[in-house]
């Protein structure tokens, strides 16, 4: 089978799974907002981020040295124990400063939550990152999804099943649940030879790896900070209420980039490198395209039913406040997704300047828009100043990357902007449905299922006008995906 095929097949069964589970944890979400105050989401939100920003101190990425490099099982040894070694080193400077660190979140009461999440994500989910990176290298997408589906379901499972009684101390045993699940499964499923060798410490190895790694290190650095700080400036400005429903929010837009874009883009950069230098280009253009056509209806149709979907499954405290802010952030993450094509193409051309310097700008453009708007126009503001941060942020990537490469900037943007143009009917047909059935005091559920079937429908219908060729694309690859190899 082609590279080109394996990684259709790798996107359309991430994308199964994605979707699917994302179902599963969008529900478990809701029930867990009933039983949860802001404040709580908020405490155990700041506590996760700050661990999370100890992992990503002191993560090298050698698992994109083991991928492009096709090293051999004696250093993906010696990446695992130090990899391993580090995060517990991290787990010990995040615990013994866990109560400063909290203090500067403004949420002293999210450093009882630390520990716990400190053991899943520094200590048992790097146990599996390598045997997990050694998969993605043999292109073995479906025994990925499938495990990290697995994780998710474990997860809301473990938390709905506790919530009651735990709270917020449910959502760090579910998280523990889910890095155990899928540690053992990927340590299951890996070949033990590609790794668990007898192999002594190499300083040169090690050097190596950590020459290669720290750049994209920075830039996994800086993507935290983006995701994750910006939760730090809203909890100084606003308090930790607001942003627990700023965390909720941010949430849910993100659905259409963690469980269908990011599927899409965890295929890209191995499949990238074991193409020849030739196909790269086109690919790179479109594998964007099709990405912009799958994920642009889907958060900015999740911006138009945003009033929609949080009156009819959200209780009163969070209605108030999350309503514009899932408004306004479905639709920012829309230019996400844009750059991840590129990102993919320039680390498996080794061209990984570009991506910290692009992720330099967008911590800073991101969080000084979330400060300054937020602390000008409310937190609301806050969240158009984060959406012109990443708006500005992508096209400066794409003109970067083309600038190292010999990628052509000018058919990059034009094949992520084009799928945004049949957007526009869908959320005009979307808002005037939502106000006349609402006009007509239809229930809201009713009204929710009636704005997304007629918004999927204005969409393709659109979409065959006004970007015909990237459907084609996109139904020729499905085929191609379905049909079995002679």
């Amino acid at each position: 089978m082609s590279i080109a095929r394996q990684a259709a097949h790798g996107v359309a069964w991430n994308m199964a799974w994605g979707i699917s589970t994302r179902v599963l944890t969008l529900v478990g979400q809701v029930v867990l907002a009933h039983y949860l105050l802001p404040a709580e989401a908020g405490e155990t939100s700041n506590a996760a981020i700050a661990v999370l920003t100890a992992n990503a101190f002191t993560a090298f990425s050698f698992g994109q040295y083991l991928i492009t490099k096709r090293a051999s099982p004696e250093v993906a040894f010696q990446a695992w124990v130090v990899h391993v070694a580090l995060g517990v080193f991290a787990l010990a400077v995040v615990y013994l400063l866990r109560g400063p660190i909290c203090s500067v979140f403004d949420t002293p009461g999210a450093a009882r939550y630390v520990l716990g999440y400190a053991l899943s994500y520094l200590i048992i989910d790097r146990v599996r990152y390598v045997p997990e990176r050694l998969l993605m290298r043999e292109l073995r997408f479906r025994a990925l999804a499938t495990i990290n589906g697995l994780g998710e379901i474990a997860y809301i499972a473990v938390s709905l099943a506790t919530v009651r009684a735990w709270h917020g101390y449910a959502l760090v045993f579910g998280a523990i649940v889910k890095s155990l699940v899928t540690s053992v499964l990927f340590l299951g499923a890996a070949p033990r030879s590609e790794w668990l060798v007898r192999a002594r410490l190499r300083l040169a190895d090690i050097r190596d790896l950590v020459t290669y790694g720290v750049p994209i290190m920075i830039a996994i650095v800086t993507d935290n900070a983006t995701k994750r700080w910006d939760n730090v400036v809203v909890s100084r400005l606003f308090g930790a209420g607001v942003v627990g429903a700023y965390n909720y929010a941010y949430n849910l837009a993100e659905t259409p980039i963690s469980y269908v874009a990011e599927h899409i883009g965890e295929v890209l950069m191995p499949s990238f490198s074991r193409m020849p230098a030739e196909q790269r280009d086109r690919a790179a253009i479109s594998s964007a395209s099709l990405m912009s056509l799958v994920v642009s209806p889907l958060g900015v149709g999740l911006g138009a039913v945003a009033p929609t979907v949080v009156g009819a499954f959200f209780n009163a405290q969070w209605q108030e406040r999350m309503t514009p802010m899932l408004a306004i952030l479905s639709v920012m993450f829309v230019f996400r997704p844009m750059t991840w094509s590129v990102t993919a193409y320039v680390q498996a051309v080794q061209r990984t300047r570009v991506l910290v310097l692009s992720s330099v700008l967008r911590a800073v453009l991101v969080l000084a828009g979330v400060g300054v708007c937020g602390y000008l126009g409310g937190p609301n503001w806050a969240c158009v100043g984060a959406g012109v941060g990443f708006f500005v942020t992508t096209v400066a990537t794409i003109a970067a990357a083309a600038g190292a490469t010999s990628l052509p900037v000018g058919a990059y943007l034009r094949a992520v902007a084009r799928p945004l143009l049949p957007c526009v009917p869908m959320y005009l047909a979307v808002v005037a449905i939502e106000r006349g059935l609402a006009a007509a005091g239809a229930p809201l559920v009713v009204s929710l299922i009636a704005q997304i079937l007629a918004g999927a429908i204005v969409y393709v219908a659109a979409a065959f006008v006004l970007v015909r060729p990237t459907v084609d694309e996109l139904l020729r690859v499905a085929r191609t995906t379905i049909r079995r190899p002679r």
